[in-house]
């Protein structure tokens, strides 16, 4: 309580702070938390202190040599680096960024997902599964699905980069100096970028409160209302709304996911 009540009071925007969301909480420093977030200040960002101990247990079970996360430390979670639980200390922690690395843009899946899977705007080019045309999707839940089997498809090339990047980063890009300050790098004769005691997880899907934002307006305004059909949504689109100024305001409008 007295670290919120002091952001909210000296409002500095660094150090962020991060708060494990418990129903066991207290009401007041829920309150104390509710506070500084209503006043702009972007944080503390809120995590589930029970899914973030859950995670920690379920990568434990892929240890690499049986030594993952004990029930104490899994309990006893960080947040590391862009938002993800991680084990604290010098031992079992992430050693690199994102141990092989990818990102998706749930966003560009969305726009693709309402063109066939075809990529109008940049590559030109089929980039995804052929999911259905426009005269297809008569409702929600057929958006929903096709932009389900647009997100499958890609997440499964991103994991498999992801995969070859880490068996190459083992035998190509060792780490001595982070390698040498890691117990169990030390106590085990492995290299940071080979060892895997609690496995990281890692990904990064970036702009995905922008694809639900997106969805969440076109379940309104096409499906519920009836307001534009999506063909006048695609249409609207692809010409960068030119001409379409109030559908814009519209779904600019449409209700947001969190602030």
């Amino acid at each position: 309580d007295a670290i919120l009540e002091a952001a909210k009071r000296i409002r500095t925007a660094e150090p962020s702070i991060v708060f494990r969301y418990s129903k066991k909480n207290r009401e007041k420093t829920l309150r104390w938390v509710f506070e500084c977030i209503r006043d702009g200040l972007g944080y503390p960002s809120i995590k589930h202190d029970e899914i973030g101990t859950e995670q920690m247990k379920e990568y434990a079970k892929f240890s690499l040599n049986g030594n993952g996360a004990t029930d104490e430390e899994a309990h006893n979670w960080v947040n590391v680096l862009c938002m993800s639980p991680g084990i604290h200390g010098r031992r079992k922690t992430q050693k690199t960024r994102s141990e092989g690395g990818g990102s998706i843009f749930p966003a560009k899946l969305l726009e693709i997902t309402l063109n066939d899977g075809y990529d109008w705007s940049y590559a030109d080019m089929q980039l995804g599964p052929k999911t259905g045309d426009l005269a297809s999707l008569k409702t929600f839940e057929d958006v929903w699905e096709a932009f389900r089997k647009q997100y499958q498809y890609a997440i499964n090339l991103c994991i498999s980069t992801k995969d070859v990047s880490r068996y190459f980063e083992q035998r190509f890009l060792q780490m001595p100096f982070v390698s040498a300050i890691d117990d169990g790098c030390m106590a085990l004769g492995m290299d940071a970028c080979a060892l895997s005691e609690q496995p990281n997880g890692w990904h990064n899907p970036i702009t995905t409160i922008v694809a639900a934002n997106s969805l969440v307006a076109i379940k309104k305004l096409v499906f519920e209302e009836k307001k534009y059909p999506l063909e006048q949504l695609s249409q609207a689109l692809k010409a960068n709304w030119e001409g379409f100024e109030v559908m814009r305001v519209d779904f600019k409008r449409a209700p947001k996911w969190g602030n």
